[in-house]
């Protein structure tokens, strides 16, 4: 397994990218994006982009209000 932006590795047998990688929300062994919760409604999803926290902008909104 590799990542083209990292110097990825393997701990106890799980492949892991580099903290602060920007292809940190793929799976290196699958190539798929990890599923992760949405902080405001616990809905889970897929982010678009690294980092992404919220499942829609309606969310995001609320979460700052």
């Amino acid at each position: 397994m590799k990542c083209n932006q990292c110097d990825s590795l393997a701990i106890n047998g799980i492949f892991c990218h580099e903290t602060g990688c920007p292809n940190s929300h793929i799976d290196l062994s699958t190539g798929e994006l990890h599923q992760v919760s949405c902080e405001w409604c616990g809905t889970e999803f897929t982010p678009d982009e690294k980092g992404q926290q919220f499942c829609c902008e309606e969310c995001a909104e609320s979460y700052y209000l």
